[in-house]
């Protein structure tokens, strides 16, 4: 296992270089910092921002990186409606 295995946990897989950059972007709204890598196997330079993307985190933060992405997913689309 490398040094950035053992200290960075992946908390998503994304579909391409631009889903990961979102992904990454919401993390960091939550200050969490997050790094993109290739996925194993994804890895064809002649298409650049192709192919899978894992989103790793600091091990110590997977908890709360999660909590972030699931609150992004579930909350409501607009503004609240009228009480």
């Amino acid at each position: 296992m490398s040094r950035l295995d053992s200290e960075f946990v992946k908390v998503a897989r994304t579909q391409n270089q631009a889903e990961a950059e979102l992904v990454q972007g919401l993390l960091h709204d939550a200050d969490i910092p997050a790094l993109v890598r290739r996925a194993p196997g994804a890895d064809v330079p002649d298409f650049l921002a192709a192919g899978a993307r894992d989103v790793l985190v600091p091990a110590s933060m997977a908890e709360d990186a999660r909590d972030a992405l699931f609150r992004e997913r579930s909350a409501p689309d607009g503004p609240d409606p009228p009480a």
